[in-house]
């Protein structure tokens, strides 16, 4: 069986498994109790959304220190999950007080998924996510995809996510050149609860299409620092398969594949 063909039958068999798991009656305060975050705080209703802010490292196409901010909110609803988050990386320097500030650093993302409970340990989703990268290569990616997640592992300390799915891409490169293409996508979420003021958190992200596949992955280790109020220590890996040329450069040469932050933040969650 060729490796196409096995995917397919993997996740028809997902599928599968949803629709039938679906037909039984869910318990939607168990499904709550499982999907909630380990840093969202003491429950106030369906409302739950963090800000965080601080120090970045860049590395890869770009190599400054700058200044990293996120967000997030949450609706949490009976069999409804809807998550809005957005990131902003950004630096700008100059050789001395007379001469002009220049940007060194300017990444952002948006997102938002949907998620509907077919089960305590299935669920269906839709999410957009937005790239900017002003250096990298390319201008922007948009994806849009559907597909089906799966709670593999509930426990106190340990929590394992992994979504299936496809959808489509559109994106522009610096050079002006468009892409436009199907995508497959996988994306997974462990979280490790270390203690009760402690938590690891791990994601990755692939966004596969025939010309280019993008792969993002989250390392983050959270500690409470008062109340709500939490000290996050994180990397974030970036790497896109197919890159261009940069001609702005004296000698040109191929954009960087990878880039990476190393972030240190303050995280309030409300």
């Amino acid at each position: 069986m060729t490796q196409g063909c096995a995917g397919r039958v993997v996740l028809a068999a997902a599928l599968g498994l949803a629709m039938l798991s679906a037909e039984a009656q869910i318990d939607t305060k168990m499904v709550s109790e499982v999907i909630a975050p380990v840093d969202k705080a003491a429950d106030k209703g369906p409302w739950a959304a963090k800000l965080a802010g601080g120090y970045a490292k860049t590395s890869g196409n770009s190599d400054s220190s700058a200044a990293n901010f996120s967000g997030e909110g949450r609706y949490d609803k009976e069999r409804w999950h809807h998550i809005l988050g957005a990131t902003a990386v950004v630096a700008s320097s100059a050789e001395n007080r007379d001469s002009p500030t220049e940007t060194t650093a300017e990444s952002y993302w948006g997102g938002f998924k949907s998620q509907y409970d077919l089960a305590p340990a299935w669920y269906g989703f839709g999410s957009l996510d937005w790239y900017k990268d002003r250096f990298s290569a390319y201008d922007h990616q948009l994806y849009e995809a559907a597909g089906v997640g799966w709670r593999i592992l509930r426990s106190e300390a340990h929590r394992l996510d992994l979504e299936l799915g496809a959808g489509a891409k559109q994106a522009k490169q610096v050079s002006g050149d468009n892409q436009n293409e199907a995508i497959a996508l996988l994306r997974g979420l462990y979280t490790w609860q270390i203690s009760k003021n402690a938590a690891f958190v791990q994601k990755l992200a692939v966004l596969s299409g025939s010309d280019n596949t993008y792969t993002e992955s989250v390392s983050q280790l959270k500690a409470g620092v008062i109340g709500n109020l939490s000290m996050v220590l994180g990397y974030t890996w970036k790497h896109n398969s197919d890159v261009e040329i940069d001609t702005s450069l004296v000698t040109p040469r191929p954009f960087e594949k990878t880039d990476t932050y190393t972030t240190v933040s303050l995280e309030y969650v409300f």
